[in-house]
């Protein structure tokens, strides 16, 4: 009996004991990755690639056709308006030319002649006029004198003609003459010869291309924009691209405009049937570049963020630490207890990275990124140090 008192005496106490020491035993130590709430700016973008061309490109042809007698330009040259280019062997305009001048001067001196023949049939008509009031001459001889009269004016008439005629193909003549002499239209850089000399040129059917000229210090960044996103695009905007050669070097620029149709309306291939079901649609926005250094080349592939919204000087969280729950938006913040206590927030626009906060925090406020126990720590301490499984 007194043993069993005993052992009931020594089992009270441990339990006592026991419940003692899990009343007073420490709380478990927890490690908290915390962001502090601080102000910043928060954009929202439209990613979109593009394609480096000239702001103003320009094919200057031949007007006349003939044999490419030199090319004073090389690929690469800077040209100002007016400057030679070409020149096409002139042989047949300038025989066409001289030809029609000695048209001219045939037409003028049978001219000379007709007015004198006029002159005489205008005496002639007006003597057998008067002998014909005197019944001094014949019906006879009065008509044919009219008739005389009438054919000289008429051969006069159609001399001036011919030689109004004459002058207009002389004209036209300097003009095709002058076609032969290719001068540069606009200032620019030569970026394409697709004719070498010798070669003969056809202008009669379509105008051939001698050489192309292109503004290279201004240059349009052609983007294409998809079309879950053409809506949010609009002139004026901001935008940021790189170009494949330097892509650790941005370059800003202004969206000077958006296409009104798809990509295949603004290149002429779209009508009423044309099928847009079957592949993805995309719409041109343009931004003009000032290219001072030459860096941008024509054909380069450009990597664009076109910035749709953008809000300044507002707190911002990571967007990782909001977690959503019936609508509303909740946040864990550290207290200066060193407890995390869960606080409800208004949210406003996000990034990627980043959440505007409009309510429920101030800046230096310290949110939780995530936590871990001691006995996690040590755990993870320990499979670091066991490294890979085998």
């Amino acid at each position: 009996m007194a043993k069993m008192m005993k052992w009931a005496a020594l089992a009270a106490v441990a339990a006592a004991v026991w419940g003692g020491w899990s009343y007073l035993k420490p709380e478990p130590q927890v490690s908290y990755i915390t962001e502090t709430v601080r102000r910043g700016d928060i954009g929202q973008t439209v990613s979109a690639t593009g394609e480096i061309s000239p702001s103003n490109l320009v094919s200057v042809g031949a007007q006349a056709s003939g044999q490419i007698k030199k090319l004073y330009v090389k690929l690469g040259q800077h040209v100002r308006k007016g400057d030679l280019i070409a020149v096409i062997n002139s042989t047949s305009q300038t025989n066409t030319l001289n030809m029609e001048k000695s048209k001219l001067e045939t037409y003028q001196a049978k001219l000379v002649s007709a007015q004198i023949a006029l002159g005489s049939a205008e005496k002639k008509y007006k003597r057998q006029a008067a002998l014909w009031k005197d019944d001094a001459t014949s019906k006879e001889d009065l008509e044919s004198a009219q008739d005389a009269l009438a054919a000289a004016r008429a051969n006069a008439a159609e001399l001036r003609a011919l030689i109004r005629q004459t002058k207009i193909s002389i004209n036209t003549a300097e003009s095709e003459l002058g076609y032969t002499r290719i001068t540069a239209t606009m200032d620019g850089t030569v970026v394409a010869i697709p004719v070498e000399e010798g070669q003969t040129v056809n202008a009669v059917q379509s105008t051939p291309t001698i050489v192309q000229l292109a503004n290279l210090d201004m240059m349009l960044n052609k983007m294409q924009i998809a079309e879950g996103d053409i809506t949010k695009v609009k002139a004026g905007q901001d935008i940021t691209f790189t170009i494949l050669s330097e892509p650790d070097t941005p370059i800003k620029a202004k969206l000077d405009s958006v296409d009104p149709g798809l990509t295949a309306m603004s290149l002429g291939g779209y009508n009423s049937s044309t099928d847009t079901t079957s592949s993805a649609v995309y719409y041109y926005a343009r931004a003009l570049v000032p290219n001072p250094d030459g860096k941008l080349a024509i054909g380069m592939t450009t990597q664009n963020t076109v910035e749709i919204n953008r809000v300044a000087n507002v707190l911002i969280i990571p967007s990782l630490t909001v977690k959503k729950r019936g609508g509303k938006a909740f946040v864990r913040v550290l207290g200066a207890d060193g407890k995390a206590v869960e606080r409800e927030i208004r949210t406003g626009m996000k990034d990627s990275m980043n959440t505007e906060v409009k309510s429920g925090l101030k800046e230096g406020d310290k949110v939780v990124i995530s936590e871990m126990t001691a006995a996690e720590q040590q755990e993870s301490s320990e499979r670091a140090m066991q490294g890979p499984p085998r």
